[in-house]
């Protein structure tokens, strides 16, 4: 225990010095509202998909240097085996990917290769990584469970790191695995080993992942590849208007889709908000879609408090009630980015 105090301690400074060394430079852009959001998820800011998915919110919002920073910070708690952003202890095999975005993004910025390097690093790690008999990652080392948020690292890495082949392939096989046509959702985890259901729930955030990881794919796929986007746009399609028939009058969803007496949740609501915008913006989406990501939006932004914590998310670190966290500060970022941009260009 004292060990993991003080490592968390370490890391906490690594991350506090590198601010620090670069403060004259450091802009955190926005309004009020939305600066303090940022500031609060720079605070909570640990895990590999927290670090990674807190990267991706601020380069969407143009916080290129900060992101960047993020990266190099992940960088240096990259795991001999490859997982970036390593914790001591961690379990967790697909999550580190998510962190691979901004990694090349760095890369790209500075041309620093330590950055190309960590990312291939990565790479290497998750196609030797121990999955099912289709070759479909597990989400920990020490059980054979496949869960429906990893869409949102493994595939969205692979198409990152150039192999949109295997991108592609991904998603194919993780959206037949946990997509529930008659639910119009996505089933939460699968067990690889039994080949049956390791959780039989439909997790809000779990379609919200998975919108917000097609929509990443598919706008990174080559021109060339039209049979494989015309497929990855019809999972799209399928999936927003089934999670749709779910949203509440008030704009936000149940925590379990289908439970009305599960918690009402705020995350979900910001990554399918999110997934619609860009999704429309990018021309893989009805904009018939756009006065349903409105009211999420508007009742996410009912939901952050003076001091920039967005409420009643799926909270950390148990996700098993209402809270807050570093996915639902970075969603609310990455929910008004697309926001922004949908609203300049239409």
């Amino acid at each position: 225990m004292k060990k993991r105090i003080f490592y968390t301690l370490m890391i906490f400074l690594t991350l506090g010095f590198q601010v620090a060394q670069s403060q004259s430079n450091l802009v955190v852009t926005g309004n009020e509202k939305m600066k303090n959001v940022k500031l609060v998820l720079l605070t909570m800011v640990r895990h590999p998909w927290e670090q990674g998915t807190a990267a991706n919110a601020f380069m969407e919002s143009g916080d290129d240097h900060i992101a960047i920073l993020l990266a190099d910070e992940t960088v240096s708690r990259q795991s001999k085996d490859g997982r970036l952003a390593y914790i001591p202890g961690l379990r967790n095999i697909t999550d580190p990917c998510v962190c691979g975005e901004s990694v090349m993004f760095a890369y790209q910025k500075t041309k620093d290769e330590k950055y190309k390097l960590a990312a291939e690093k990565m790479l290497a790690y998750i196609d030797k990584a121990p999955g099912n008999a289709a070759g479909i990652q597990y989400h920990n080392m020490d059980q054979p469970m496949i869960a429906a948020d990893c869409m949102y690292m493994v595939p969205t890495f692979y198409s990152v790191m150039g192999r949109f082949d295997e991108a592609v392939r991904q998603v194919d096989a993780r959206f037949t695995l946990l997509w529930n046509e008659e639910k119009g959702a996505m089933n939460h985890m699968w067990d690889g080993e039994k080949n049956k259901l390791w959780r039989d729930k439909r997790w809000a955030s779990a379609s919200g992942w998975n919108i917000a990881a097609i929509i990443k794919v598919l706008h990174s796929l080559p021109e060339g590849m039209k049979e494989e986007r015309t497929r990855l746009n019809g999972y799209l399609n399928k999936l927003v208007s089934g999670v749709l028939k779910y949203q509440r009058s008030d704009g936000l969803f149940h925590d379990f889709l289908d439970e009305s007496n599960s918690f009402v949740e705020t995350n979900a609501a910001q990554m399918i908000a999110y997934g619609i915008y860009r999704g429309v913006l990018w021309g893989y989406l009805d904009k018939s879609y756009i006065p349903a990501a409105d009211r999420m939006r508007i009742a996410a932004n009912a939901k952050v408090d003076k001091d920039g914590f967005v409420r009643d998310v799926a909270g950390a670190p148990a996700f098993s009630s209402s809270g807050v966290s570093p996915e639902g500060q970075a969603f609310y970022i990455l929910m008004e980015a697309a926001a922004e941009d949908y609203h300049k260009q239409k």
